[in-house]
């Protein structure tokens, strides 16, 4: 009888002690939700945040939480962070918000962004075709497979620091070739590419 007497007391302590500090992080609770709104999330960011308090009541101590009475910010910002990355696990989202819905590009500016892109490819394509063959084949199986660079060593017994060291020569010149007008596009001065 004194047992369960003793465990009930215990436990209404241990529930009233992580109340007291789950109180102080979610007094916060706008500055979590804000968090979790840049990372990209704006429809289940709420949720996200209710589900970070449950994991800190569930998986934390009051040590790794509140230090000299004030909530470890890092703290919460990493378990805020990591409870996104586990929830959108697999997804990739087009559009995030309405606000980048409403910023779609005008027609005119889609055939701008397109036509700058095709000659980007075409100087690619060019430079690539002015290899030697032997670079331009390596150079093809790694950009039209996406296999990496032990797989593709795998399959055509070719040494991975060979295959690695012919493709960083390759991306180097391409570089070279196309990396002021790549700079260009991704401003945005498409009249600027030649």
């Amino acid at each position: 009888m004194w047992g369960v007497r003793y465990t009930i007391a215990f436990l209404e302590y241990i529930y009233a002690t992580i109340m007291e500090w789950i109180t102080k992080i979610a007094k916060h609770h706008t500055e979590w939700v804000k968090i979790v709104n840049s990372f990209g999330e704006d429809f289940y960011a709420e949720d996200i945040v209710q589900e970070v308090y449950l994991r800190i009541m569930s998986y934390c101590s009051e040590e790794q939480v509140i230090i000299d009475g004030q909530v470890n910010r890092p703290y919460i910002y990493f378990v805020l962070r990591n409870t996104y990355l586990i929830m959108n696990r697999g997804q990739k989202p087009i559009i995030t918000s309405m606000d980048q819905a409403y910023n779609i590009k005008a027609p005119e500016d889609i055939i701008d962004i397109t036509e700058a892109y095709l000659k980007i490819q075409d100087k690619i394509d060019k430079e690539v075709n002015a290899w030697h063959w032997y670079d331009q084949k390596l150079w093809n199986i790694y950009r039209e497979s996406g296999m990496s660079i032990r797989k593709i060593a795998k399959e055509t017994t070719i040494s991975p620091k060979s295959i690695f060291v012919t493709l960083k020569h390759c991306k180097e010149r391409i570089n070279t070739a196309v990396g002021e007008d790549w700079i260009d596009y991704k401003n945005g001065d498409y009249e600027l590419i030649d």
